[in-house]
């Protein structure tokens, strides 16, 4: 165990014993646990999440419980500082330690807790005399921790930041950023079609005729179709993509671009030595993909996997050592180079779907050189291409110009219909809720307050905080409706009101309500809410 600073904390009281894994999983809303549900992808549980400041502890999230079921969108709304971004970062486990830190809970996807051995990365004693606690840090444990996290990220759950500028790397490019998230979470797929190829395919004469003769009659669409086709023949989609933009805009003088398009193709060709070294990184991606399935069974059976999880890394060890000759210079760039063609088009297709212009130009950018809305849409192709189990969508079109916005979230309902990811979006705009989610929960200070389906909650919202919200959005059946707002704001964390947080600015508040915690009913069909004005059963008794 690492010692590590002391962190004020105000007077708060922290769980001064270790939380006990063996203790039966919480009800869920509905009462049942969620290896019930087969469609519930991700569980979240009495999560808790602090920040140790000077001033005292924030609670920025005090017992948050709700679930994402695979295939639909689960809307989170509520004003700024009630602790939405806070959870999405809690999920994927990404909030600093220091000075914030999940404190308990649990997060079940797939069944796996991902906050498993949580308990065991830190301690905190108390200082005699002060109000500050010691906390010492297991940093192996954290180590461990995020490793394990490493086979669920990307894959398993995405997340489309806020702010894209602090979650691009300055330095390397869009193409550089962008392909190692596809050769990360998807390489063996794009090595495979790479090794399948067929350049030299004796009907890649007559589509190459075929792209030549459309470019110079300048019709687009057919342009397209022509290097979709010639990708085909060749078994290698994102050739048609390269075969695009070499002839783009060349009008008439299309023709005269063959000897340069021809070059292109015979760079696809794959010598000894690139086949050699695409099944050497085939087989690390394979070792990577065995470790990251380990890790997944140790978070779902909550036992340690360390020795095969050992042995698998030592192999992987191995494989570099016996093929260390691709790290040296001049070599490293030969073999590399076909990998490195395949994923710059790849992510040029990629940028294609979010509607980015000259898609191909802003590939070889770097983040400081594209605007707030460009940075945006880089961020959320960075997120789609995975094609995750979980999208976690945090204010994804908040710099975007509504047309893009509409493109994004049918983007969004595609990947939803295609592939079967479940979508947590997280927005301020309650009109994207009512169009695209399925069931929306409202978060205040910290704490669902209500939560249902999306067309429930927006015909018969329960909670005053749910309706003050929805009070304030115009609406076109009734222009003379005169929009009203809710008084005050979201309270200060480190000292939140006793009782129900929202009492202070509620309309209808009641004395029971400044002495504790109203509990959660159930008013309908999966519709909760927690506020004193409603007697029907509580969730979990």
């Amino acid at each position: 165990m690492a010692l590590s600073e002391q962190a004020p904390i105000g007077g708060a009281a922290l769980p001064d014993e270790p939380r006990d894994e063996a203790a039966p999983l919480e009800a869920s809303l509905t009462g049942s646990p969620s290896a019930g549900d087969p469609e519930v992808i991700l569980d979240i549980r009495d999560l808790k999440t602090y920040f140790f400041t000077y001033d005292g502890v924030v609670k920025a999230l005090d017992g948050v419980t709700f679930k994402i079921r695979r295939a639909e969108t689960t809307g989170l709304v509520g004003e700024t500082g009630c602790g939405k971004s806070v959870t999405a970062f809690s999920v994927n486990r990404l909030i600093n330690d220091p000075p914030g830190r999940v404190m308990s809970g649990q997060i079940l996807f797939k069944d796996a807790d991902l906050l498993w051995g949580l308990d065991r990365e830190a301690t905190f004693k108390p200082i005699r005399g002060t109000n500050r606690f010691k906390v010492r840090r297991s940093f192996r444990r954290i180590r461990d921790a995020n490793e394990r996290l490493g086979a669920v990220r990307g894959r398993g759950i995405a997340m489309i930041f806020q702010e894209p500028t602090q979650a691009m790397n300055p330095v390397f490019s869009v193409a550089n950023q962008l392909g190692e998230v596809l050769l990360l979470h998807r390489g063996i797929e794009i090595i495979d079609d790479m090794l399948a190829a067929e350049p030299s395919s004796p009907e890649a004469g007559p589509a190459i005729d075929a792209l030549l003769t459309a470019a110079v009659e300048e019709n687009r669409e057919q342009v397209v179709a022509a290097a979709a086709h010639l990708g085909e023949v060749v078994k290698s989609p994102s050739f048609g993509t390269e075969a695009f933009y070499i002839l783009r805009g060349s009008g008439a003088a299309a023709r005269e671009m063959r000897p340069e398009l021809e070059r292109a193709l015979r760079r696809r060709r794959l010598g000894q030595g690139q086949r050699r070294y695409l099944t050497h990184r085939r087989k690390l991606l394979e070792t990577r993909g065995k470790v990251d399935d380990l890790h997944f069974e140790e978070m779902h059976e909550r036992a340690s996997r360390s020795g095969p999880i050992r042995a698998l890394k030592v192999r992987d060890r191995l494989e570099r050592w016996s093929h260390f000759y691709y790290g040296i210079w001049g070599i490293r760039g030969r073999v590399q180079r076909q990998l490195t063609d395949e994923l710059f088009w790849r992510v040029v297709r990629q940028l294609e779907m979010v509607s980015i212009a000259n898609p191909a130009q802003i590939a070889k950018g770097y983040p400081h050189e594209l605007s707030g809305g460009m940075l945006q849409r880089v961020m959320i192709s960075m997120a789609l291409s995975s094609e995750p189990d979980v999208l976690i969508a945090d204010e994804p079109t908040t710099a975007l110009d509504v047309t893009v916005q509409a493109q994004i979230l049918e983007l969004m309902r595609d990947l939803k219909s295609r592939v079967g990811t479940a979508i947590l979006l997280i927005t301020h705009d309650l009109a994207v809720i009512a169009e695209v989610a399925d069931r929306v929960c409202v978060m205040y200070a910290g704490n669902i307050v209500e939560q249902g389906p999306v067309h429930e909650v927006f015909r018969r919202p329960l909670h005053p905080y749910a309706q003050g919200l929805l009070a304030s959005i115009p609406r076109l059946d009734q222009p003379e409706k005169e929009l009203s707002s809710i008084p005050g704001s979201v309270p200060n964390l480190i000292s939140p009101p006793s009782g129900c947080r929202f009492h202070p600015r509620c309309p209808y508040a009641m004395p029971v309500c400044k002495e504790a915690l109203p509990p959660t009913t159930v008013e309908g069909p999966e519709h909760t809410v927690a506020c004193y004005l409603y007697k029907g059963p509580v969730v979990g008794a």
